[in-house]
């Protein structure tokens, strides 16, 4: 059984990322196919700027979940199971109703889809997570570093939760202009923060490597300073 593991830990990471550029794909046609139906984007006035503003948040968004699986497929390894495969038709169909409910009409349940995705792809990330702890390979990243408690999760439950009341609101509002430019901006601001993290977390995880061998290479220098005849004399 241990060669049908190992065979599944080093495959699985180009299933998962096949899957997972099929679904982002149909995504982003999708996306594409809706701004043309909205002949208001391309008529000048504030709602066809916010609209804007909306649509480019969704492409972040897709960009957000495509760097989150590929990030995490190339820093770690993990035991695979059935439903890592459900995950990306999961996130796929909020994105595509979230796509469904672009403009001011579906702005409330667009924004409670956010709060849903936000709060899935955190979820899955800390799944993940758990079990490449398992996995010796990942021990140069999680050496030293304790498990995710209640308090790492502050900042995702504020987050969630502020985009839930978010969502009540503009239910109530019946489309308000205000509320709608504020919520595409606050999503937007939201997601770039993101990426962000998505960078300092990479940059991280290369230093560790990096590190390493500065410490690989300065370990042959002195070995070859102890054996050069100048440092016996």
């Amino acid at each position: 059984m241990s060669v049908i593991r190992n065979r599944a830990i080093s495959n699985f990471p180009m299933v998962l990322l096949t899957l997972l550029s099929i679904v982002q794909a149909l995504a982003f046609e999708l996306l594409w196919a809706e701004v043309h139906q909205h002949p208001e984007l391309y008529q000048w006035s504030t709602i066809a700027v916010i609209g804007w503003i909306q649509v480019v948040a969704m492409l972040v968004g897709i960009i957000l979940v495509w760097m989150s699986y590929a990030t995490s497929v190339m820093r770690f390894r993990w035991v695979p199971s059935t439903v890592d495969s459900l995950f990306p038709f999961l996130v796929g169909i909020l994105q595509f109703i979230m796509i469904d409910n672009l403009g001011i009409d579906g702005i409330a349940l667009w924004v409670l889809l956010l709060a849903l995705l936000f709060a899935g792809m955190n979820w899955i990330s800390h799944y993940d997570m758990k079990r490449a702890r398992l996995i010796p390979e990942n021990d140069e990243f999680f050496a030293g570093r304790s498990t995710a408690g209640l308090r790492d999760f502050y900042g995702l439950i504020v987050l969630v939760a502020a985009l839930l009341l978010a969502s009540v609101v503009l239910w109530l509002s019946d489309a308000n202009v205000l509320l709608y430019g504020c919520s595409a901006v606050l999503a937007l601001g939201i997601e770039m923060k993101q990426l962000l993290i998505f960078d300092m977390y990479w940059l991280e995880s290369m230093s560790l490597d990096n590190d390493e061998q500065d410490n690989h290479e300065q370990d042959n220098v002195d070995q070859e300073r102890q054996h050069s005849p100048e440092d016996q004399q």
